[in-house]
């Protein structure tokens, strides 16, 4: 298989992994920051505050139990992320 072929493949591959990775990314926000409400009111302040600059680094380590699924979260866009660039750079036109 020669390397336009596989860009033709991970360009597509890739934009399609990185949406999986948004929405994944949106599920565990919606099925994890119930966990939040064990912080008290000043507490909270921070931890909202940490959300709201980082969304998916704070989700990960202030909700434990999406630790597990933060594997999911980067296999995608990492993933992702590697074929896009491999396939822009491996593709004939600009």
């Amino acid at each position: 298989m020669n390397k336009e072929l596989l860009g033709i493949i991970f360009l597509p591959a890739g934009v399609i992994s990185m949406s999986m990775a948004g929405l994944w990314q949106m599920y565990v926000m919606m099925t994890e920051t119930y966990t939040l409400n064990r912080f008290k009111d000043r507490q909270l302040m921070w931890v909202v505050t940490a959300l709201f600059f980082s969304f998916s680094l704070a989700v990960y380590w202030f909700c434990p139990n999406a630790r597990k699924k933060g594997i999911i979260f980067a296999i995608l866009s990492v993933g992702g992320a590697l074929m896009y660039f491999l396939a822009k750079a491996w593709l004939p036109f600009k």
